[in-house]
């Protein structure tokens, strides 16, 4: 397993805001990362809060200094942290995962992991990558009105040691990261693959109100190529659309 910086406390507001501050401060090495066992103020995307029992899952942010990527590939981070995180899984044992885009982490219908990723750019290219990642483990019970969380125990039937497997996420991204610098067009073919509804025609919601749409992929800024029946696919951004 690969070495990287790694820094653990017990409690903190949110791993991703912890880790950025401390980048803007100090000079960091590729993977150095912090983790905690609850977040007072973990966050999901947009305003929503991402639900994590203590001491029962995966949390934490990570830092990587991609310079090689031009910032119009910046979607290449997302892809390459989710398609790291489907192989820890399928590692696992884990059937039927899939990614909801942008960056969620489906089994079937239920989600298992999201991501949030925050980019620096200097001049043409990414200069800092930094993302958090929730990761349901151990946690049995979900009390929030997240519509559809599922966590590793709740598939295997057996607990795991949250620190040991985020050793064992953190090597499998180092990995990933590799072809990210050497065949980014592989990560681009599998995550087409492994998109969740693609080619199916279901319920959307975008600017003038509910749709029957299909996935087709994604474009390469990242914008998801949505067609309704019988026109042309469009691309939208993240807040332009909506699952329904």
């Amino acid at each position: 397993m690969s070495n990287f910086l790694h820094q653990h406390m017990e409690v903190m507001e949110s791993t991703n805001e912890t880790l950025w501050e401390f980048s803007s401060k100090v000079h960091l090495s590729n993977f150095h990362t912090i983790s905690t066992d609850f977040q007072t103020k973990g966050k999901g995307q947009d305003s929503n809060v991402w639900e994590s029992e203590a001491s029962r899952n995966i949390l934490f942010s990570c830092v990587v200094f991609p310079e090689f990527l031009n910032a119009g590939d910046a979607f290449q981070i997302s892809r390459w942290i989710s398609l790291s995180i489907i192989d820890y899984l399928d590692n696992k044992g884990i059937k039927e995962l899939k990614i909801k885009w942008p960056n969620d982490i489906y089994v079937g219908k239920k989600k298992i992991a999201g991501i949030l990723i925050q980019n620096a750019i200097a001049g043409n290219h990414l200069s800092k990558s930094m993302f958090g990642v929730g990761l349901n483990i151990n946690q049995e019970v979900f009390t929030t009105d997240a519509p559809n969380p599922t966590s590793l125990v709740q598939l295997k039937s057996s607990e795991y040691e949250p620190l040991e497997e985020l050793h064992y996420l953190i090597s499998t991204l180092q990995k990933k990261y590799r072809l990210l610098q050497r065949k980014p067009e592989k990560l681009i073919t599998d995550y087409h693959q492994l998109l969740y509804q693609r080619d199916e025609y279901c319920s959307y919601k975008i600017a003038k109100g509910a749709i029957k749409g299909k996935i087709l992929g994604v474009d390469e800024y990242g914008r998801l190529l949505l067609a309704e029946q019988g026109l042309e696919a469009v691309a939208y951004d993240l807040k332009e659309v909506k699952f329904l």
